[in-house]
């Protein structure tokens, strides 16, 4: 017997995929690749960078010590790569920075490279003073389909929907330019329907076996016997007051930073508020920030 119909649309997939990448991600920063950064950093003499936490990386010491190095090895210039090529730690940050895990490899100069994905595509292509949810995430679908970018974010501009766009980005902030009721009877199972666009399923694949190939782990496939794994992490992600500044206006002084973030607006509906500010917001100021059961808050 089935119980509820539990829909598998393109939200549920893709914030289940944002779920279930993070989970993965987080141990493999926590593991191999802070080692690498602390390689890498140990041979360049350079510390970590001082600043705000961003996105998930606030959440232990080992993915704040992760971010704050690499943060540090980012504002390295290319010219000091002699040092560090013959390290295999560096040639391991090396082909994560530069995967299109986040979008096309941007090297500008700089020791590693950052991942110009459609939403900063988007961001370049609009004058700074056109800037608006509803017109970046526009652009950004049209960007994610020429560039033919299979990011996480790429993935998510594909469906032109913010609130996703807007969790996956916080992802990827560091790489980016039981049974309740009687026992007697078991409750009916749901049952999972799969409705993910063929092609935005075909281009998760891509990101998935990308994945595979630099970590070694397998995410599930992008497909309708996956529904129920997708369902769950989907439940389990936590979407609520994700907070990542996508851009910034440096013609002024403090310099304006420019952010999305999550909270409930008009009806309790899950809605990306933008907002500029001299300081850098983070996830974690955000959701301290957020009102009464997660309302938007007052910028």
């Amino acid at each position: 017997m089935f119980g509820e119909r539990r829909i598998v649309d393109n939200r549920t997939f893709l914030l289940g995929l944002d779920k279930l990448y993070r989970d993965a991600m987080k141990q493999h920063e926590r593991g191999e690749l802070l080692h690498c950064a602390r390689r890498v950093a140990a041979a360049l003499h350079v510390t970590p960078e001082a600043g705000p936490v961003e996105g998930y990386y606030a959440e232990d010491p080992q993915l704040t010590e992760y971010f704050l190095l690499v943060r540090g090895l980012q504002t390295v210039g290319e010219e000091r790569t002699p040092t560090v090529v013959s390290l295999p730690e560096f040639q391991r940050l090396r082909d994560v920075t530069s995967a299109p895990l986040y979008g096309k490899s941007i090297r500008r100069d700089n020791l590693l490279p950052t991942g110009r994905d459609a939403l900063s595509q988007a961001l370049s292509d609009i004058p700074m003073s056109e800037w608006s949810v509803q017109r970046l995430t526009e652009t950004a679908q049209r960007a994610a389909e020429k560039m033919d970018d299979f990011s996480l974010v790429g993935l998510a501009a594909r469906i032109r929907d913010a609130v996703v766009l807007t969790a996956t980005r916080e992802s990827v902030v560091l790489y980016a330019e039981l049974i309740v009721g009687s026992a007697m009877v078991a409750p009916p199972r749901p049952r999972y329907v799969w409705k993910v666009d063929k092609q935005l399923a075909e281009q998760a694949r891509r990101f998935i076996d990308v994945f595979a190939t630099l970590f070694g782990d397998r995410l599930p496939p992008p497909e309708p016997a996956q529904a129920e794994t997708y369902w769950a992490a989907c439940e389990g992600n936590e979407m609520l007051g994700r907070c990542v500044r996508i851009g910034y206006n440096d013609t002024v002084s403090p310099n304006l930073q420019y952010h999305w973030a999550i909270c409930r607006g008009k009806h309790d509906i899950l809605s990306v508020q933008e907002f500029w500010h001299a300081e850098l917001w983070t996830t974690k100021r955000y959701k301290i920030a957020l009102r009464y059961n997660g309302r938007c808050p007052d910028l």
